[in-house]
């Protein structure tokens, strides 16, 4: 946001805004995405109070999961136009420490889910815990100007952040429970609905999905839910026997995995688990399972709106799954049966963390039994094979997260500290 006459004339005039917007319970400042720049701005002569009002306002590439990175006004008009890309070094991102714990116990975060997301020039991480605590506190941190904002405590276990544009969502412990807080335009809300306890959210520009138990077992029935940004509760979008988990949303679809043809119909380290993938229209509100022989699962909607990927373990898998599986990709309106095999994958030990499907580009960590680990990508639409990200062989190697512009992934040297390393996409 730049003002038009002198630095101090336009700070004068937004705080005013910003008063009147707190008097009359709105947000401060329009909820559109907006891009953050590194070097001189006139941002850097504003009051540390502003930047972080700006913080929380956040910035955001043009696009989110192949859609306009905007949100909508609240007033049923039409968005804005979305704003020019954001430009940020990836280098912005290099040594900020990160949860060691998340990522090597799975205790509190849960496996499959990196410590931190980014979007833009926006970076939700969960840091290092302090003496005394069994967690560390979720911040968000602004790339382009270092700027960050405590967005939960440690006292909350916050974990499985995700990011889209100016919205945050993360698990936390509320009272014992397990729930999804999100967090827009300032403000953070519970999401409320009809289960016992929620997570494993996934948010795109104008929604949130997540799983939500309906009682208080955790390999109990579970149900999707959509809570799309304004709305007084999440509701329903997949239900029936077993549990249906792992979910992910964009502008036009939501995935989910289904267990409902699992001999015990939950998803746990047994052998014999069997699922489908699950596609939601969001405009028609009509499901079509993408059924497959085997077990397929997690997956992921960042690649355009046409397109699904998947971890598959088909027809035998091996446990712990994530040490082997096989990720795939195809056209999200087409049969299963044609999806073609992206990479097989094997992570040997602990942490098992997802690939990151976003824009052109699919990345995982390679870690063979027998070889250090390694940071690989390959283009979505499978049109080169894949190679490998240099610079980073030295380092024991963690889940990959993706904005349009930055990968970032967690890298530890031996003896040292989980420190994030940021690359180019």
């Amino acid at each position: 946001m730049k003002g038009s006459g002198s630095g101090a004339l336009n700070t004068s005039r937004l705080e005013e805004e910003r008063r009147q917007g707190r008097a009359a319970g709105e947000t401060a400042f329009p909820i559109s995405p907006r891009p953050c720049h590194r070097g001189p701005s006139a941002r850097r002569g504003w009051s540390g109070r502003f930047a972080l009002a700006l913080l929380v306002a956040g910035c955001s590439p043009a696009a989110v999961d192949g859609a306009p990175a905007h949100l909508p006004d609240g007033g049923g008009g039409a968005p804005a136009e979305p704003p020019s890309p954001a430009a940020c070094d990836a280098s912005a991102a290099d040594g900020v420490a990160v949860f060691a714990s998340s990522v090597d116990s799975g205790d509190p975060q849960a496996p499959g889910a990196p410590p931190y997301a980014i979007d833009g020039c926006l970076l939700a991480y969960v840091a290092p815990r302090e003496a005394g605590d069994v967690s560390g506190a979720l911040r968000l941190r602004d790339l382009g100007t270092g700027e960050e904002l405590l967005l939960a405590p440690a006292a909350e276990t916050p974990r499985r952040p995700a990011l889209a544009g100016d919205v945050v969502v993360w698990e936390a412990t509320d009272n014992g429970a397990r729930v999804v807080r999100v967090r827009r335009g300032g403000e953070t809300q519970t999401i409320r609905g009809p289960f016992h306890h929620a997570g494993e959210p996934r948010v795109a520009g104008d929604a949130v999905v997540l799983t939500g138990w309906l009682t208080a077992d955790e390999s109990g029935d579970t149900d999707v839910f959509l809570y799309e940004i304004g709305q007084a509760e999440a509701v329903p979008i997949a239900s029936g026997p077993g549990q249906q988990r792992f979910p992910d949303v964009s502008a036009t679809h939501v995935a989910f995995a289904d267990f409902s043809e699992d001999p015990d119909g939950r998803f746990d380290e047994d052998e014999r688990d069997l699922a489908d993938i699950v596609v939601y229209d969001r405009r028609t509100r009509r499901a079509v399972t993408r059924s497959r022989e085997g077990k397929q699962s997690f997956p992921m909607l960042g690649a355009g709106e046409r397109v699904v990927a998947y971890l598959e373990w088909a027809p035998f898998h091996p446990e712990p799954k994530y040490e082997q599986f096989d990720l795939r990709i195809g056209d999200i309106t087409a049969l299963a049966d044609g999806d073609a095999l992206a990479a097989s994958i094997e992570q040997s030990g602990l942490p098992y963390v997802l690939p990151e499907v976003r824009g052109e580009l699919i990345e995982w960590v390679e870690r063979p039994a027998d070889s250090n680990a390694s940071l690989r990508r390959r283009p979505a639409d499978l049109s080169a094979p894949a190679a490998e990200v240099p610079g980073l062989s030295a380092f024991e190697l963690f889940g990959p997260s993706a904005s349009a512009t930055i990968t970032v992934v967690a890298a530890r040297s031996p003896g040292g500290e989980l420190e994030l390393r940021g690359v180019a996409r």
